[in-house]
């Protein structure tokens, strides 16, 4: 009885360790006195994926970063995030709507973006939701 038990663990731990998609650690939902973007907007232009948001946080500066990855073809869920672009943190960009631009080069590749704040100090806001990007061929429509 006591050797059904332990193969039951054991097939519990697996199967949560190697379960479908990549784990991270929890992120923030509140501000909690953290650099955050507010206002988040996207608009896809043909092959521009165009941002604008609001930072808001220190008065010192804040920047932002965004990473990118794609679908998980075989789980269907995000893969491994890279970093796309770093804004360091300014203190004229608090309070200030910001914009940028992102070209996906080609009409074949679906991307997956997120951004979060980050200020003079280092410390991190939360990740925004997932803004699903695929070019598209203007010229074929």
């Amino acid at each position: 009885m006591a050797n059904w038990k332990t193969v039951t663990i054991i097939l519990a731990l697996v199967l949560a360790l190697t379960g479908c998609g990549r784990k991270e650690a929890p992120q923030l939902t509140e501000s909690d006195g953290k650099p955050m973007l507010v206002n988040l907007q996207s608009e896809l232009v043909g092959h521009i994926l165009n941002l604008s948001f609001t930072l808001q946080g220190n008065p010192e500066g804040v920047g932002y970063q965004i990473d990118r990855t794609q679908m998980d073809p075989y789980c269907h869920c995000p893969g491994l995030w890279r970093r796309y672009f770093e804004q360091p943190a300014l203190p004229k960009q608090v309070g200030t709507e910001m914009k940028k631009s992102i070209n996906l080069k080609d009409a074949s590749t679906e991307w997956l973006f997120r951004i979060r704040a980050v200020d003079q100090y280092g410390n991190l806001g939360a990740w925004s939701h997932m803004i699903k990007a695929k070019g598209v061929d203007l010229r074929n429509q």
